[in-house]
């Protein structure tokens, strides 16, 4: 099973819900808004879902600003009762939202597992090497059909700072720095691997080399603060090198990477 098939499968439970829920309201005083509060679920749901943490909040704004229109324009009248109406749908927006967003950041890359086992890392549940080389030949053949551009970034940290743990301790940090600040500060779209021992690589579709490197610059700040958090050293200048190319001005460079992942990755 497909994770888009999940989405699918999540968004019709979701419509037949909303739907039952609003035929229950129909002979009620506020049937407007609250129909209209029943069917916003689904944008904050899809939101969530399909484009990460980051889409829930842009779900979550737009669901709660649309529904503030409508409510307080049908019962100008009733400032409290509408009030109460806008914080309990703002609760529900809230965690609808936020837990699809959830589910989008810890089932996508369990699906691809699934399926797909030998692509994707053991040690951080991200895609692997092996994988993220398909991901490129994909994007490059995407722009040679259609001329979607897209970057690439790549995070090197040092190998001394991982000297004296224990492998264990060394496991568990790259895991959480994979699933939790890596993963955890990008958008749906864009796509993690940890290709390397102590290297992680972001694909940014439709993001040219600014774009790109704003993100980056943010990965990489959070990667740093969550070592200097378990106190490891990290005042040196290279202790997170970094690398951002842009498709298709970086052509040579990118796909010599590409045909370098799929050639050193196992399997």
């Amino acid at each position: 099973m497909k994770y888009s098939w999940f989405e699918l499968l999540t968004m019709g439970v979701g419509v037949c819900a909303v739907i039952g829920t609003s035929i229950a309201t129909l002979s009620g005083a506020n049937m407007g808004p609250e129909i209209v509060g029943q069917a916003l679920i689904l944008v904050a749901l899809w939101g969530g879902l399909h484009y990460g943490l980051k889409g829930a909040v842009v779900s979550f704004i737009i669901s709660t600003s649309i529904y503030a229109i409508v409510l307080f324009s049908f019962m100008s009248g009733q400032l409290s009762i509408a009030l109460e109406l806008f914080l309990f749908r703002t609760g529900v927006y809230g965690a609808v939202a936020f837990a699809a967003g959830e589910l989008n950041t810890r089932l996508r890359y369990l699906f691809v597992k699934l399926e797909h086992h030998d692509y994707i890392d053991d040690v951080t549940n991200l895609y692997n090497a092996k994988y993220f080389a398909k991901l490129l030949e994909n994007k490059i053949n995407e722009f040679d059909r259609y001329g979607l551009k897209f970057s690439l970034a790549s995070f090197a940290i040092r190998e001394d700072l991982f000297s004296p743990l224990k492998q264990k301790a060394r496991n568990k940090l790259i895991k959480e720095i994979g699933n939790s600040v890596v993963r955890g500060n990008i958008r749906g779209v864009d796509e993690a691997a940890h290709t390397a021992d102590k290297e992680f690589m972001l694909l940014f579709p439709n993001t040219n080399l600014d774009g790109a490197a704003i993100a980056t610059n943010r990965v990489s700040g959070k990667i740093r603060g969550y070592l200097d958090h378990h106190g490891l050293d990290t005042d040196s200048e290279d202790t997170i090198e970094t690398e951002i190319l842009e498709y298709p001005p970086d052509r040579a460079g990118i796909e010599e990477l590409a045909a370098g992942l799929s050639e050193t990755a196992p399997g």
